[in-house]
């Protein structure tokens, strides 16, 4: 974190068109936390997300600073806070391709859908308030003559600022929706690796086996195949046992109940008649 700059409030338009507070100096914008939430109209959990969120980013950011101190707090410029807003967005996105919003508490799920409206407005003005602020710093520095003799350099200088800012914001979009498409990949593979799954679920040795691509008519143990065997294991084994499931019979159209089993106790079963398959997590924990 940088020493304190020369920096004072300025009061100027919100997101929202309403009048906000925040600090400036030498064309760059600052606020604290709470300012920023403030302006940004965010819910009431996203100051505690922002503080450890903000701060990481300003940390892991090259080209600073983004983030000092003054004697009433920490103040961060807007980078930092756009790449949070970002990283909860994406978040929120992968939550609600899962349906795992609906599981969210009442009103924090309707604060958030009301947030992720918002954000692209709130991401918009963010980049536009600095593309001000700059341009007003390199006016204030102007001298009258310069300003008479100079106008057309500057008004190319604030044109080649705005330009730019044009396709950093651009690049910094494709970059999201490249992190995007690479974490809905990671959750589809995470889905996909029966190393990953749930291992605390309840389901049936043989939708465990299948999972693994284990083939079940393996015979194990005397007569016995692997489901069968797996199943006597655990019968004996005393483990924790779940609702029966459901299911038809091979070559048959008679549905029966199966005894459904932890996938990590069937993962121990497994592993007993079979340790040449043990998953590679299990192995390493056990080498």
């Amino acid at each position: 974190m940088d020493s304190e700059p020369t920096i004072s409030q300025t009061k100027l338009a919100g997101p929202f068109e309403e009048e906000v507070v925040v600090y400036h100096s030498n064309g760059l914008i600052w606020g604290t936390i709470s300012q920023w939430c403030s302006v940004l109209k965010a819910p009431y959990f996203m100051p505690e997300y922002l503080n450890k969120a903000a701060e990481t980013n300003a940390a892991a950011m090259k080209g600073g600073p983004y983030s000092t101190a003054i004697q009433s707090g920490k103040l961060y410029r807007w980078p930092p806070i756009a790449a949070s807003l970002d990283n909860w967005y994406s978040a929120w996105m992968r939550k609600v391709a899962k349906g795992e919003h609906t599981l969210m508490e009442y009103n924090k799920r309707l604060a958030s859908e009301r947030f992720a409206l918002n954000m692209a407005q709130l991401k918009q003005w963010g980049y536009e308030l600095q593309e001000r602020e700059l341009q007003a710093a390199m006016s204030t520095k102007m001298t009258p003559t310069q300003s008479t003799s100079g106008l057309a350099e500057v008004n190319q200088a604030i044109e080649a600022i705005q330009s730019l800012a044009q396709v950093t914001r651009r690049a910094l979009e494709r970059h999201e929706d490249a992190i995007d498409e690479q974490s809905e990949r990671i959750d589809d593979i995470e889905q996909s690796d029966p190393a990953r799954r749930d291992p605390k679920a309840f389901i049936t040795v043989k939708q465990r086996c299948l999972e693994r691509s284990l083939s079940v008519a393996f015979v194990v143990e005397g007569r016995m195949n692997l489901c069968q065997a797996c199943g006597q294991f655990l019968q004996k084994s005393g483990v924790e046992k779940g609702q029966p499931i459901k299911e038809r019979l091979d070559g048959s159209n008679v549905i029966v109940d199966v005894a459904a089993w932890r996938r990590e106790d069937i993962d121990d079963a497994i592993e007993y008649y079979l340790p040449d398959f043990a998953l590679p997590r299990r192995r390493k924990a056990r080498d």
